[in-house]
């Protein structure tokens, strides 16, 4: 496992970085908005934060399943 530490960094972490990388754009429409952008920035943000979310997820759920199938332990 050592010859793949992305794969070993999301095993590990993969859960934390999939809420840390959706809240990215709900963070960024926040100030946003308080820089004077129109309200719905935030609407928008928070719909990409919730797809980036479920995108997210999947994507390390993948990763798993390809690790715990074909990396021997």
């Amino acid at each position: 496992m050592e010859n793949y530490p992305t794969i070993q960094f999301i095993l590990r972490f993969g859960n934390a970085f999939a809420i840390l990388v959706a809240l990215l754009p709900l963070a960024a429409s926040v100030v946003a908005v308080i820089c004077g952008v129109h309200w719905v920035a935030l609407a928008g943000g928070a719909l990409t934060s919730i797809v980036l979310g479920v995108l997210m997820k999947s994507y390390v759920e993948l990763v798993r399943i390809i690790a715990d199938m074909l990396i021997p332990r």
